[in-house]
């Protein structure tokens, strides 16, 4: 979905960061839909899960994920994390049928220091 992230948890991505992508370089929202379409309806595709980077911050998402939800075996499970609970809100009625979130630990601490921020009160909240 895109390869931004709200965090830099060190297990994943440097503390200073990483380039990000050209936004020419990403899919489009229909490009998106267009390749999900194909792969449930040829591919027989059962399950789809939007990932890579933190899908929540693609402008775009819930544009995305209407019309996937509407594809015929496609349940689409989602990560929630690091955004305000209305988000999810937004997302469920866009047809958004399961959503998980990652806890990296239960220390607010711990949790600071593997992400490099403190963003842990955000993920509780979603």
């Amino acid at each position: 979905m895109t390869d931004w992230c709200n965090l830099r948890c060190m297990y994943c991505m440097p503390e200073d960061g990483l380039q990000w992508l050209a936004k020419p370089e990403l899919l489009t929202d229909d490009e998106i839909v267009r390749l999900i379409d194909i792969a449930v309806t040829s591919l027989s595709i059962e399950e789809i899960r939007f990932t890579g980077g933190e899908p929540l911050l693609r402008p775009g998402l819930v544009g995305i994920v209407g019309p996937v939800t509407v594809l015929e075996r496609a349940p689409v499970p989602h990560d929630l994390r690091h955004r305000p609970q209305g988000h999810a809100a937004v997302l469920k009625t866009a047809g958004l049928d399961r959503a998980n979130g990652s806890l990296n630990t239960p220390s607010p601490d711990v949790f600071k220091t593997l992400t490099s921020r403190d963003r842990r009160q955000d993920l509780l909240a979603a």
